[in-house]
């Protein structure tokens, strides 16, 4: 669930003040959820004081959130004009999953000679949950009917959280923290958002490669193979991202998919 905004010390000065990277982190995730959720729709100009104003902050965590969410890729700001939201496009969303590929195919690589046995475990685990998920799932989808999307939100859900659970314990036993916040950077709502959407539109024998990907790596870990790790989660994610564009590109013209909030 998301936590509501906090705002430091201006807002209670009985809270024990926020350092200030806490602070900028909370802008960033703030108004980052409010472009992807459409209160901040594309083409819309963000003022810095009126935003330093609305979270009770000065505006030097304001403009630092800002050159923050331009580096993303969410905004983009010129001299005397300010920021105006941006939303991704289909080529955008390709270019992530690629770089997303080279990333963690190198945080696997690296994974496979530092994971312990207790990750490897957890890993595991959350593999099993991922598969059980994907069951339950099509169990949902296959029932047809008006209400078998809507049963299937919680397994779609619990896929999801679990998918991400998988991933984020490889980019922890890599052991490089500059490389584990360089791909949770790409891991950015859109594609989080992206996912969600596209989840429902894979058809059953995707979800089985999707799930067959995800052993390949578990099994090159378990090996602790690097050059296997590496390329298991480069396949893995590059034909996700192979998927996710052509499901892009299908979708009715004018359609939500490219646009907040889009991926």
């Amino acid at each position: 669930m998301q936590q509501p905004f906090s705002p430091g010390s201006r807002a209670d000065p009985a809270r024990p003040p926020q350092s200030q990277e806490d602070l900028v982190q909370q802008l960033v995730d703030e108004i980052s959820r409010k472009i992807f959720d459409g209160t901040y729709p594309p083409g819309r100009k963000l003022r810095q004081e009126a935003l330093a104003e609305e979270y009770d902050v000065s505006r030097t965590p304001v403009r630092e959130a800002f050159r923050q969410l331009e580096i993303k890729g969410l905004i983009v700001q010129q001299p005397r004009y300010g920021a105006t939201v941006v939303a991704p496009t289909v080529k955008d969303i390709g270019q992530n999953y690629w770089l997303r590929g080279e990333l963690e195919g190198m945080a696997a690589e690296l994974a496979a000679r530092w994971i312990t046995d207790a990750d490897l475990h957890r890993l595991q685990s959350a593999h099993a949950a991922c598969v059980e998920a994907v069951s339950a799932l099509y169990a949902e989808v296959n029932k047809g009917g008006p209400a078998a999307n809507r049963h299937a939100a919680g397994p779609m859900r619990q896929w999801v959280t679990r998918n991400h659970e998988f991933h984020s314990l490889i980019f922890q036993a890599s052991g490089n923290s500059s490389l584990e916040r360089v791909i949770k950077d790409l891991h950015t709502d859109y594609t989080r958002n992206i996912l969600n959407m596209t989840v429902l539109g894979m058809y059953a024998s995707r979800m089985k490669k999707n799930i067959e990907h995800h052993a390949a790596i578990v099994e090159a870990l378990v090996a602790r193979d690097p050059a296997a790790a590496r390329q298991s989660m480069r396949t893995h994610i590059h034909e996700s991202g192979e998927f996710v564009v052509d499901w892009l590109q299908k979708r009715p013209t004018g359609s939500a998919a490219v646009v907040v909030p889009p991926v």
